[in-house]
């Protein structure tokens, strides 16, 4: 987005025509939330389920913005919120260096802040503001998931070093550089597949490691959480080293379409010989198609449905003055840490496929 010299005035009038859209509902206590990009698929289907909930119960007015995967955007819409003196402020923040900061900012503005689907503040910033939670999934559950996943395809397919090295050569796709999920994905999944004996190789296109534990921080190819970035990089690495990759390791389901899209392009999954494992993260309505249709090996589910809700009761409970707990959020997988609320995945393959049916237009909480 062209970034334009304006006055704060009309900054502020424009984040509100531009990205603040609200939500019918009849309550008089308003929670703003500021999404990090509506065109991820994730969030598109969390949004929907978190904005029908909430104009279905009429409690809480919600408010949401676009911050279209901008930081200075998402730095706009949060103070639009603090403007509009909104009681509570959703964040899918993507300026995870600054979590802190932000949460700081949150307890000065007087807001009940609620990071969501995000890398969590720290210890301290939860210790120094008894108004802040964090609302999200295991991110390293679905990093072990891919990783058990790609292992059990070697162990039962004696054809998968396509270059016969004895070692793993992968593409590793990545989401946001500094978002945990994307750190956990990628260094869980590739010290699973270490832990279970099998020898890394190439980190195709990004930077080669050994020895992966659980939260390393891993350079491979930065995609965005984009189904076509990931298109485009797959197709420009099946050019130079299309017979060396054995794996794809994607932060979530988008990049592995796109990734499995450049494979098709290039003649891949005509049959078993020439099929190459690909695994994401999400368990979109797309991404289990391409699990039926035989073209993706695994997802995580990450409950789009769970999100919304855990996010709308948390709020709920707060007005009605009940304590959060995790039978008081009693919603299957959804546990209660002190003030994290922490969403379990659930690993989805070819053998489990019903597991991964959610409705988004669901309104109960």
């Amino acid at each position: 987005m062209k970034k334009k010299v304006i006055s704060v005035l009309a900054a502020a009038a424009m984040a509100t025509s531009m990205f603040a859209t609200p939500v019918l509902a009849d309550g008089d206590v308003k929670a703003g939330v500021v999404w990090y990009n509506f065109a991820d698929t994730f969030i598109a289907n969390a949004r929907q389920c978190l904005n029908g909930i909430a104009a279905a119960d009429g409690t809480i007015s919600i408010t949401d913005a676009d911050s279209e995967n901008d930081i200075n955007t998402q730095g706009n819409n949060v103070n639009n919120f603090y403007t509009q003196g909104v009681k509570y402020l959703i964040l899918n923040n993507i300026n995870m260096p600054a979590s802190d900061d932000i949460a700081k900012q949150m307890k000065e503005e007087g807001v009940v802040g609620i990071f969501a689907n995000t890398t969590s503040p720290s210890d301290d910033a939860f210790a120094d503001n008894e108004n802040l939670w964090y609302v999200s999934s295991v991110s390293t559950q679905s990093g072990e998931n891919m990783g058990n996943a790609l292992v059990d395809y070697f162990n039962t397919h004696e054809n998968w070093d396509r270059n016969g090295n004895g070692k793993v050569d992968y593409i590793l796709l990545q989401g946001i550089q500094t978002f945990s999920d994307t750190i956990n994905r990628s260094s869980y999944s590739l010290a699973t597949i270490e832990g279970a004996g099998y020898e890394l190789g190439s980190c195709i296109g990004g930077d080669d490691v050994t020895g992966v534990k659980g939260g390393d921080s891993i350079n491979g190819v930065l995609c965005n959480f984009s189904r076509s970035e990931a298109q485009e990089n797959v197709e420009a690495l099946i050019a130079s080293f299309g017979d060396d990759i054995d794996c794809i390791i994607a932060d979530n389901d988008d990049e592995a379409l796109g990734a499995i899209a450049a494979l098709q392009a290039h003649g891949y999954f005509t049959n078993d010989e020439n099929t190459i494992p690909v695994v994401g993260v999400d368990a979109t309505a797309a991404g289990c198609e391409a699990i039926k249709n035989g073209t993706l090996l695994e997802t995580s589910l990450n409950n789009p449905v769970k999100l919304a809700k855990s996010i709308y009761k948390l709020m709920y409970l707060l007005e009605n003055g009940e304590e959060v707990t995790t039978e008081s959020i009693g919603m299957d997988g959804v546990k209660v840490d002190g003030h994290r609320i922490m969403i379990d995945y659930i690993s989805i393959t070819a053998d489990n496929l019903d597991d991964a049916n959610y409705d988004i237009t669901d309104t109960s909480f």
